[in-house]
């Protein structure tokens, strides 16, 4: 019998899941490539997705219908598909805070249909209504050995749903590829490029990766940074702003490049981000703390050089000669999300990073060829992989809620659902940084013209 049917009525099992799919977000590339598998695996799966709004699908890239709840009340329509769509199985995939709303103030009849969370820890301690989900859901998965021993020691024990990389999207250029994409970007051959892949967000060390990189270039004229990230975000740093605050002249601001500058001098050449990727000696995120650092997976996929803090995810991705470690001042503090510890680099062994990338060549080359060699061995398959082995043990779990449960209210232990959209009471308002409006196929933001239709209800967008 296969894994996909029920065996008491031979018909597939049904699977709703709950995120950031069709958008290219870290959740929406794990729900993506999962679904996807799950739908060819012979599971009957649908999809609820956060920030889509209804812009048409590729049948071959989605095989399933998706909800749009782009601009709606989130959690009363997950409830709203759920009753119509029946599944035996919800997998939500998105931060805690989340999780959280699904459990205490979603009417979904949990005796009957599991349910299972994916979510990314990024520090410790844990907030403790967070580790309780661990207790009420039929399964939960984190997206980093980071995670897996963060769970263990707050008690719970959850399963591992370790990201992958499409290597169709992300793979080498070759020199001559190299040469050419620099040339369209505005650089020359003899430039070196460390570029940065992240949201503009708080949680992102940016002042301190711009602040560094100023004092590595101090005595190296052809150093160019590119940011790929929105110049300025209420969620983060107005960039060009802060370079005046820590005195770049004009002519050191020229150094700077940022994601659009690419996109007005040819948005096809660049619209792929794994074209981006291609122009850079050295990639780097330096976040005060992080779940999976898809951009440092992406760039090592492309055979480009990361550099990560020693902290979280990181050391798991960059350690063993896989990419730059940069060590963590001994200074901790509690951010406001979830109560978790943040830490900070140490600038002088960032710039001094950089400089050994910069001067050794040959090691940075090894480095890169290390960091690829370990990338290309983590797939989407092994990903859902996981998904489904957690999947049949939830199915066949015995469930302990009965059906007239009721579920008190519990105050959300964050500010908003989301630390990289900000505050959001009922998922009509984004909040600080919504997501950005896109196109489903690379992520791109969408052009003039190219507007997605507006949302009815929602049922408006299920294919005839």
């Amino acid at each position: 019998m296969k894994r996909s049917l029920n065996s008491k009525t031979g018909q597939p099992w049904r699977v709703l899941w709950f995120g950031d799919l069709v958008t290219p977000s870290g959740f929406g590339r794990i729900g993506n490539a999962v679904m996807l598998r799950l739908a060819r695996r012979g599971y009957i799966v649908e999809g609820a997705s956060i920030s889509y709004t209804g812009w048409p699908l590729d049948r071959n890239e989605f095989p399933y219908h998706v909800w749009p709840l782009g601009g709606q009340d989130l959690f009363g329509g997950l409830v709203v598909i759920a009753n119509q769509f029946k599944p035996d199985l919800i997998i939500s995939c998105q931060d805690f805070p989340y999780h959280h709303q699904i459990w205490h103030a979603c009417k979904i009849d949990f005796s009957r249909i599991k349910w299972v969370w994916i979510a990314p820890i990024d520090g410790t301690p844990i907030h403790p209504e967070w580790a309780k989900l661990a207790d009420y859901a039929d399964g939960g998965m984190v997206i980093s050995h980071f995670g897996i021993e963060a769970m263990r020691q707050a008690g719970k024990r959850v399963a591992l749903c370790h990201p992958g990389v499409e290597f169709s999207e992300f793979f080498p250029a070759t020199p001559e590829e190299k040469i050419e994409l620099r040339k369209k970007a505005g650089y020359t051959d003899s430039d070196f490029i460390i570029g940065i892949v992240c949201m503009n967000q708080g949680r992102k060390a940016i002042s301190q990766m711009i602040a560094a990189f100023y004092e590595f270039a101090r005595d190296k004229p052809r150093a160019r940074i590119y940011l790929d990230m929105d110049k300025a975000s209420p969620a983060g740093w107005d960039i060009p702003a802060l370079l005046s605050q820590m005195q770049w002249m004009d002519d050191e601001k020229k150094r700077v490049v940022y994601r659009e500058d690419l996109f007005k001098r040819d948005f096809d050449a660049f619209s792929p981000l794994r074209n981006r990727y291609a122009l850079m000696d050295l990639h780097m995120v330096i976040s005060h703390r992080e779940g999976f650092g898809l951009p440092h997976l992406e760039a090592m996929a492309c055979r480009v050089p990361t550099m990560a803090l020693d902290w979280c995810s990181g050391t798991e991705i960059c350690s063993e000669g896989r990419g730059f470690l940069i060590p963590c001042i001994d200074y901790m503090e509690h951010g406001c999300w979830g109560g978790a510890l943040e830490a900070f680099p140490d600038v002088v062994a960032l710039i001094a990073q950089m400089e050994l990338s910069y001067s050794c060549p040959d090691e940075t080359r090894a480095i890169a060829q290390r960091g690829y060699e370990w990338a290309i061995k983590q797939t989407w398959d092994v990903t859902t992989d996981q998904v489904e082995d957690l999947i049949q043990i939830a199915l066949a779990r015995e469930r302990t809620v009965p059906p007239d449960v009721s579920r008190p209210p519990v105050s959300s232990p964050a500010p908003g659902l989301s630390d990289t959209y900000g505050p959001a009471s009922d998922g009509r308002d984004p909040g600080l940084q919504p997501p950005e409006r896109t196109n489903h196929r690379d992520g791109e933001p969408i052009q003039d013209g190219a507007e997605a239709g507006a949302v009815g209800t929602i049922g408006d967008h299920r294919p005839g």
